[in-house]
């Protein structure tokens, strides 16, 4: 009765520590979103870090907000619900321009054909409204940013690859903001590597 008696007491101290571990999370990721709520003209910013908050989420809402354009430059790209969430714009509309490093990007088609998996360059294949293009890069030469620009106004940096483990589990930070003098710098060198001669134009 005694051994009863303990294993429920376990139980219910186990379901109020998850309730408390969830409460905690849910509160993380409501905390105060100001870009969400800013005025026009209003120049405003937010950083947000994993593992406390979950990126992952974060970047597929702010993506998902898109209603014409994507800019988007990232150097490991393996999360598979981002790249369903960018084929889901394409469908709807939105135009996306995806810029890689050569080196993340071969590792990525070989682990997916070794083990017999698409990689998500593979998930967005022959996608209209989606193009991808592949710096000529070397070792010492990497696109090693992890940005997007949504709709030519709102820009997302910082160190969190599209990968589970960087938007969830790593620390890593995702800084967003809506300043035009950062926008506007972001959107220069995009076009510039974008445009460069020796790019890999996979689609």
């Amino acid at each position: 009765m005694a051994s009863r008696k303990s294993s429920s007491v376990v139980a219910v101290l186990a379901i109020l520590a998850l309730g408390a571990y969830s409460y905690h999370q849910l509160r993380l990721e409501r905390q105060a979103r100001p870009l969400d709520e800013a005025r026009p003209g209003q120049v405003l910013s937010e950083n947000h870090f994993s593992p406390g908050e979950n990126l992952e989420r974060l970047d597929l809402d702010r993506l998902q907000s898109a209603r014409q354009s994507l800019d988007i430059a990232m150097y490991a790209f393996t999360d598979k619900y981002i790249a369903e969430t960018l084929a889901g714009l394409a469908e709807r509309g939105v135009r996306i321009r995806l810029y890689r490093d050569r080196s993340q990007y071969q590792q990525e088609q070989e682990n997916a054909a070794r083990y017999r998996d698409a990689s998500t360059t593979d998930l967005l294949r022959g996608q209209a409204n989606i193009q991808i293009r592949v710096k000529a890069s070397g070792r010492r030469n990497l696109m090693h940013l992890k940005s997007y620009l949504v709709d030519g106004a709102l820009l997302r940096d910082g160190s969190a690859n599209w990968s589970a483990a960087g938007l969830k589990r790593q620390d890593n930070n995702a800084h967003f903001t809506n300043d035009p003098a950062q926008v506007r710098a972001f959107q220069q060198a995009f076009e510039a590597m974008w445009e460069a001669e020796a790019n890999e134009i996979v689609q």
